[in-house]
């Protein structure tokens, strides 16, 4: 087991990884928040789509609104896509997994008093150290889920932009009748 690093420094990089953590964390709360106003703003276009074709219009006018009811579509599809719900990797409170692996590391470094002598030293010291690792770890895995969860949210958003433009548009459209 290659230490990592003694004591303080352990802990500091323990701090530094868990600040990481919850950072991903709150990444995945700010891009559901963006995509539930996106939503919003969706449903606002998708009505005024509505209301535009029962206003009659005219052959470009429903060719915008056709492009702009798919681009409604797709976007709100992705937009779903990226609040649906994810399972996230959080640590457990009171994970048996450290209990069981406390009683490891003590058991193998009492097989080995000479080269550690203080048992509990060199299991606070690997535990942090695992500690690192587990929390790198479930870094990692957050961090591909909100990579999803961001490609979801930018799709929606390209495709909302073309849908206002047009629905822009075509209020031009009408005002010129």
């Amino acid at each position: 087991m290659a230490a990592i690093a003694n004591g303080p420094i352990a802990e500091r990089l323990l701090e530094e990884v868990n600040a990481k953590e919850d950072l991903s964390l709150r990444l995945g709360d700010a891009l559901d928040v963006k995509a539930s106003i996106g939503l919003a703003l969706l449903l606002f276009l998708a009505t005024q789509s509505v209301y535009f074709f029962d206003k009659g219009l005219s052959h470009l006018g429903n060719w915008m609104q056709t492009a702009s009811v798919i681009c409604v579509i797709v976007a709100v599809t992705m937009a779903i896509a990226e609040l649906w719900p994810r399972q996230f990797i959080l640590p457990e409170p009171e994970s048996p997994v450290v209990g069981r692996r406390i009683e490891q590391l003590r058991e193998h470094f009492k097989k080995f008093p000479a080269e550690y002598p203080d048992v509990e030293a060199s299991v606070n010291d690997t535990l942090l150290e695992d500690e690192l690792e587990w929390t790198k770890d479930r870094i990692a895995d957050n961090q591909k889920k909100n990579k999803v969860k961001s490609d979801c949210l930018n799709w929606s958003f390209w495709l909302t932009v073309p849908a206002i433009v047009l629905n822009l548009l075509t209020v031009v459209t009408l005002m010129k009748k």
